[in-house]
């Protein structure tokens, strides 16, 4: 069965989910846009957990990979799918440190990675908040990335799970809702 997709409008940070994902950096600095209303809402100490995350890790995140961290102090959602989307990583420079659509299709498989593992452990029935990522600082055109959205999420996946799919403005609403036959739209 296919993903369940539903479109919202407004700020995802405030979704009852089992998961909400953070568009973030390879060094997942919780600097701006959808990083900074995780760090709002979740509290400095979801940073704190980012910091000891990477500390533990061999090597840098490279974009396209999904780190899993607790929802700190939001009590609304369990989990955050930091996905680092920007290169922040040292010695890159200008336009390197932009996503590519490639970068969001590889996000997308490694959520589903998580989404599954987690899937085996606990429940069958998952709900995913999820932005338009890299499409702010990153640059990326929206009806790409929406395009890129609606190829993924139509395909069969062994769980059930309900996609959220957030556009921040009524414009982002209106342009995701032209693509996408969701099942609610609100």
């Amino acid at each position: 069965m296919p993903y369940k997709t539903t479109i919202k409008k407004g700020n995802l940070i405030t979704e009852e989910a089992d998961f909400i994902v953070n568009a973030s950096n390879t060094r997942l600095i919780l600097g701006s846009g959808v990083s900074m209303a995780f760090k709002r809402h979740c509290g400095i100490q979801l940073q704190t957990e980012l910091d000891a995350i990477l500390g533990s890790m061999d090597g840098e995140l490279q974009q396209g990979d999904v780190v899993v961290s607790s929802s700190a102090n939001a009590t609304n959602f369990k989990y955050a799918l930091n996905v680092a989307v920007m290169n922040y990583n040292r010695g890159v420079r200008q336009t390197d440190k932009l996503p590519t659509l490639k970068t969001i299709e590889q996000s997308l498989q490694n959520i589903q990675k998580h989404l599954l593992l987690y899937a085996e452990k606990h429940s069958k029935s998952l709900k995913i908040a999820i932005p338009l990522m890299g499409c702010g600082v990153g640059g990326l055109d929206k009806v790409e990335v929406i395009k890129l959205y609606h190829n993924f999420f139509s395909q069969p996946i062994e769980i059930e799970c309900e996609v959220i799919i957030y556009g921040y403005s009524d414009e982002d609403y209106k342009l995701i809702s032209s693509y996408f036959k969701a099942d609610i739209i609100i």
